[in-house]
């Protein structure tokens, strides 16, 4: 009989639909998460689907060191995903408990693990957020396992710090670092935080997206490949069709919603002179990542078409018909914006950030925290 999989962050958007796959494939799934509306929510909606394995939902807090070390000794978990986390740009707005949730929730989650008599595997959801600012005009070659970490922010300083106890652990383990996740979740949670952090990076930065079904699929197949990707960092993103700029990504976002594309007028460049000013997103080379997970299924108008399905028909027409209106207004509305803040001819993102929230938002370790 298979040992159970723990799931934290069980009811996000790679969350449910990991645990929908592992239950497709008869797998007794713990999920776990913070008690929310919204999370039991999507509990109920995986309880009532027909599938041949067992879910077991245990609502906890991973700052309750107590709480953790009874969940994990309950159900001996054989593999635990670990996706709970606080991420930017929320954890802009409260570094201090981000850190507290994001480093000393795995710490906990890693104790408790430690007391299992036969160790888990544990696949960590970490981020491209470690590599910081990235210069495609210095650094034109894809991002690898081997491009070493250098956090510029507070989040992807976290990650780091989290890669750090669970690789000095002694448990076996997989970093999954994981590029832009796109699915109709992420438009729907799109709050001003989150504009602040669109605004913030160059149009032309890269971002390599990956659909979130594929993330989840990435996540469900390390579960029975232990021995071949234990120790490794794989890179998680989509395949070459998902390489684009930030402005091409938020454009197609912009269409599925029905609003149309803004164009390059609707953001700033990054100074191709300044490797502190571009954002921590960059194009991966998934070749071994691919080779090992098998989890690249969908191609980037797919994703695309997903979200834009999932939009309410009438509000999407409605946008559709105001759209020639809306975009001019959207493109004056920023460069008003950009004014005001008296930002010069490039996006500079961590200055207009650091204004934003505060210093203490940024990476203190100039990226000496790797493991």
């Amino acid at each position: 009989m298979r040992a159970p999989v723990l799931i934290t962050g069980a009811f996000g958007q790679v969350g449910k639909r990991v645990a929908e796959l592992l239950l497709s494939r008869g797998h007794t799934v713990v999920a776990t998460d913070l008690r929310t509306d919204a999370a039991l929510s999507a509990a109920e909606r995986l309880a009532g689907a027909t599938a041949p394995g067992t879910l077991r939902t245990a609502f906890a807090d991973l700052l309750d060191s107590g709480a953790v070390d009874a969940l994990v000794d309950e159900h001996h978990p054989g593999t635990i995903i670990h996706l709970a986390a606080m991420f930017s740009p929320q954890s802009y707005r409260n570094p201090q408990l981000a850190r507290r949730i994001n480093v000393g929730g795995t710490e906990n989650l890693v104790r408790a693990g430690q007391k299992l008599p036969a160790a888990p595997l544990l696949l960590f959801a970490s981020s491209a957020a470690v590599y910081g600012s990235r210069n495609p005009h210095r650094h034109p070659d894809r991002i690898t396992a081997d491009t070493p970490v250098a956090p510029i922010d507070q989040y992807g300083e976290d990650k780091v710090l989290a890669e750090g106890v669970i690789a000095g652990s002694g448990l076996p383990h997989a970093f999954l670092r994981l590029g832009g996740i796109l699915s109709p979740d992420t438009t729907a949670g799109i709050n001003t935080d989150h504009l602040v952090l669109i605004r913030a990076t160059p149009g032309d930065n890269r971002l390599h997206g990956v659909d979130a079904r594929d993330v989840a699929l990435a996540f469900a197949n390390a579960v029975d490949r232990r021995d071949s990707i234990n120790g490794k960092v794989l890179l998680i993103a989509g395949n070459n069709s998902y390489a684009h700029t930030h402005r091409d990504v938020e454009d197609a976002m912009f269409e599925a919603m029905g609003i149309g594309r803004l164009g390059p007028s609707a953001s700033l460049p990054g100074d191709p002179a300044d490797d502190r000013g571009w954002a921590f997103t960059g194009w991966f080379d998934t070749t071994e990542s691919q080779a090992l997970l098998d989890f690249q299924h969908h191609e980037w108008p797919e994703t695309v078409a997903w979200i834009a399905d999932a939009q309410p028909r009438i509000l999407r027409a409605a946008l559709r018909i105001a759209g020639p209106l809306l975009r001019p207004a959207i493109r004056a509305a920023l460069t008003l914006q950009r004014r005001l803040e008296h930002r010069g001819p490039y996006a500079d993102p961590w200055t207009l950030i650091a204004s934003r929230y505060g210093p203490h938002v940024l990476a203190q370790s100039n990226g000496k925290t790797a493991p």
